[in-house]
């Protein structure tokens, strides 16, 4: 009998514990959390809505001035191609050339396998059509006047992954623009004309970025009233009569100098000639390109220790 029990006994205490386990919730494996959405959604500078699928690694850049705010908003790690034209800052120069800014290269730059492309203006459209149809995401982060400057660079900060650098850059620009405005704002503007090309005479009118460079360094653009870039006529520059002549050194095919500005049958007759103010552009990329390098194309400075060859406008000093 008591071994009769002790066997019941024995079976009520393993069916109970099994209860009791039973009652106890399974262990369950942690639920899959969605993976973080890591696409980039902007509206590039020509209104299109573009949707990138990450913060790209691979870069090309079919302009020097999408190339110079690439690198200045830190991601010049993640270019990997640009045209023969980008030749700033220095390190570019090892980076993979794929065409002229007029003619990029479509089969380098599918070769390059870039993440995202950086297009330029206008003269770039049916290029980009033609990426569009390879699927070849591809971004117009080019400044077309002075203030969409700041958008192109917060663009491309925003598309690289490097807003806070970008935010940084624009206000040290503002910064400084602010404080040469300030400078001249009490000055009396002075009367500028820059010779693009000699023959024929082609300068900068209004709807260019140099004419907006010219009238925030204090001056005033003797052409402002043709538009763009402009044949202009000789006998209108002698009648018009600028203080200031300002002139890139390539503004021919063999490089003006002073001299031949003083003995040219038409430029003699300008008072800015006869008065020594005439100023030759050494590096005329930092007045016509967009990028960050505005401030210093508005304040200018002398090269070299020589008054004539300037990098800006200098008009302010």
């Amino acid at each position: 009998m008591k071994k009769i029990l002790s066997i019941i006994l024995t079976i009520v205490l393993i069916v109970g514990l099994s209860a009791c386990q039973a009652q106890q919730p399974a262990a369950t494996a942690p639920e899959a959390q969605p993976a973080a959405d890591t696409k980039i959604v902007i509206t590039d500078l020509k209104g299109r809505e573009i949707t990138l699928d990450k913060v790209p690694e691979r870069i090309v850049s079919l302009s020097p001035s999408n190339t110079e705010i690439l690198y200045a908003v830190g991601a010049g790690d993640k270019v990997v191609g640009v045209t023969t034209y980008c030749d700033y800052p220095a390190e570019v120069k090892d980076v993979e050339k794929i065409g002229t800014f007029e003619g990029p290269n479509l089969e380098l730059i599918q070769k390059a396998n870039p993440d995202v492309v950086l297009a330029g203006g206008y003269i770039q459209e049916d290029l980009i059509a033609s990426m569009e149809q390879l699927n070849i995401p591809v971004v117009s982060t080019e400044a077309t006047d002075f203030n969409s400057i700041f958008d192109s660079i917060a663009l491309i900060g925003k598309v690289s992954g490097n807003e806070q650098k970008a935010e940084e850059v624009i206000k040290e620009m503002k910064d400084k623009i602010a404080e040469i405005q300030d400078k001249v704002k009490d000055k009396t503007p002075k009367s500028v004309f820059y010779v693009v090309w000699t023959d024929p005479l082609t300068t900068a009118g209004s709807g260019t970025f140099l004419n907006d460079v010219i009238k925030t360094a204090g001056g005033t653009n003797t052409a402002e009233k043709v538009e763009y870039w402009a044949k202009y006529s000789a006998e209108e520059l002698v009648k018009d009569n600028p203080e200031y002549l300002l002139s890139s050194k390539h503004a021919t095919n063999e490089g003006v100098t002073l001299d031949f500005y003083a003995k040219d049958p038409v430029f003699k007759n300008l008072d800015s000639v006869k008065n020594g103010k005439v100023y030759l552009m050494s590096d005329d990329n930092i007045v016509s390109r967009a990028t960050y390098n505005m401030q210093n194309a508005i304040e200018g400075y002398v090269e070299d220790d020589q008054p004539n060859n300037i990098k800006g406008i200098k008009l302010w000093l």
